[in-house]
């Protein structure tokens, strides 16, 4: 995928498409002023950017993502809003570089579908916690993404996801796996919800349309798809995002959130 400038678009509608619902679970995992998190797989720093806020200036935000551009932009943008109490690095997810037994709360969303091992990076993300701290997680399955009635874009669009899953050793069906990851790295009462995101008009109906885009270049390296074929099958979704009668699931969101014992 593109990172930096390139990829703001793309994760601007992330944010418009899965923000509220974001917002929504670290609230209720327990989000609070003067709390210490980290956003590992921060991106441009959208998440990061709202947490800030809520914890306010007697709390901080150290956001993580292995992409140096990402770094980069994000940082941009802190300093154009003022932000004072994020810091951000470059790190992986194995190993972030953040103190251990530190956090009130560790945040991931769509990291998990992007790393070959995710128990290893939920795993690290526990370790930064302080006894009675809250890891939350969120991630999707590609397959969830449908539309009615059914076309053959989205159906091809799951195939060429798969396909690059086997180029990456990635997982993008992972949302259901979550709890029993989570239980696997020590956590015993993992909270599970699941959001069902659907449009049936407006720019986030091109969101998958313009992920396809950003990840063109890899495909067409890797052999996955041809140029020609990707043309079509996104000049298909651009039409049923135009109209207003075929309705589109965006994903199927599995959140997780635990505390630390």
């Amino acid at each position: 995928m593109a990172t930096g400038e390139a990829a703001a678009r793309r994760l601007q509608l992330i944010d418009s498409i899965f923000g509220p619902s974001t917002r929504k679970l670290l609230i209720s995992s327990g989000l609070k002023v003067g709390w210490r998190v980290a956003d590992i797989g921060c991106g441009v720093g959208l998440v990061s950017f709202w947490m800030a806020k809520q914890v306010g200036s007697t709390g901080s935000v150290a956001a993580v993502d292995a992409s140096a551009a990402q770094i980069e932009t994000a940082g941009n943008y802190a300093a154009q809003q003022g932000f004072a109490n994020i810091v951000f690095h470059t790190a992986n997810a194995y190993e972030t570089g953040l103190p251990r037994e530190s956090f009130d709360l560790v945040f991931s969303r769509f990291l998990m579908c992007h790393v070959p091992e995710p128990a290893r990076a939920i795993s690290e993300m526990r370790s930064l916690l302080k006894i009675g701290g809250v890891l939350a997680c969120e991630d999707f399955e590609q397959q969830s993404v449908i539309s009615e009635p059914p076309s053959r874009c989205y159906t091809r669009l799951n195939e060429i996801s798969n396909a690059m899953d086997t180029v990456f050793g990635a997982d993008s069906n992972i949302g259901l796996k979550l709890p029993r990851l989570f239980q696997e790295v020590g956590f015993s009462d993992p909270q599970v919800t699941i959001q069902k995101i659907v449009r049936l008009h407006g720019e986030e109906k091109r969101f998958w349309e313009i992920t396809l885009q950003e990840a063109r270049p890899a495909i067409l390296q890797h052999g996955v798809a041809a140029a020609e074929e990707l043309d079509e099958v996104c000049v298909e979704m651009r039409r049923i995002a135009e109209e207003k009668t075929t309705l589109v699931m965006l994903a199927r969101l599995t959140q997780v959130w635990a505390r630390k014992e």
